[in-house]
């Protein structure tokens, strides 16, 4: 019986000297990541209503085009932004209509332009292709009623890595 042990040891121990930096390495790939989510901060969301229709729709009214070629999914809600308060580096799975109601916040876009909106002013998000952080840079609250258009069960929001070039 101690033959067997002893000739079975060496092996194990060159299968574990063998497969720990195999492991180690593997578990580095799977929990390293280029870069972090920045979620909000300081940011107050209340959802106001939400609802989703029927079928699809168009509607053409004086220039205005709206059209979903199937049924969408509408979220409002009133966003405050204390000072310094940020949405974090974000895309949305559809448009998003946003109204400034009060202060003002500043819509960062990933080639780090920055637009400054007042109350009264309203700016669109794009969707999927238009990564963004909004920021309250001034010294009160600022806020915001906000209109999601999405798929039916999607959310309204995902979280995304903060653009390599741009760190405002």
């Amino acid at each position: 019986m101690r033959t067997r042990i002893r000739r079975r040891a060496p092996r194990l121990a060159v299968a574990l000297a063998v497969a720990a930096p195999v492991l180690a390495l593997a578990a580095g790939f799977i929990t390293a990541s280029p870069a972090r989510a920045t979620p909000p901060a300081g940011v107050t969301t209340q959802i106001l209503g939400s609802g989703t229709t029927l079928a699809g729709f168009k509607i053409q009214v004086d220039g205005i085009k709206v059209e979903s070629k199937d049924a969408a999914s509408f979220t409002v809600a009133h966003l405050t932004f204390a000072p310094g308060g940020t949405t974090g580096w974000h895309v949305h799975p559809g448009p998003v209509l946003v109204t400034v109601i009060s202060g003002s916040v500043t819509k960062f876009s990933a080639d780090c332009t920055a637009q400054t909106y007042t109350a009264g002013q309203a700016f669109v998000e794009k969707g999927p292709s238009d990564e963004n952080m909004v920021r309250n840079d001034g010294s009160v609250d600022a806020q915001t009623i906000v209109t999601f258009i999405t798929p039916p069960g999607a959310p309204i929001r995902e979280d995304a890595p903060p653009p390599p070039s741009c760190n405002p």
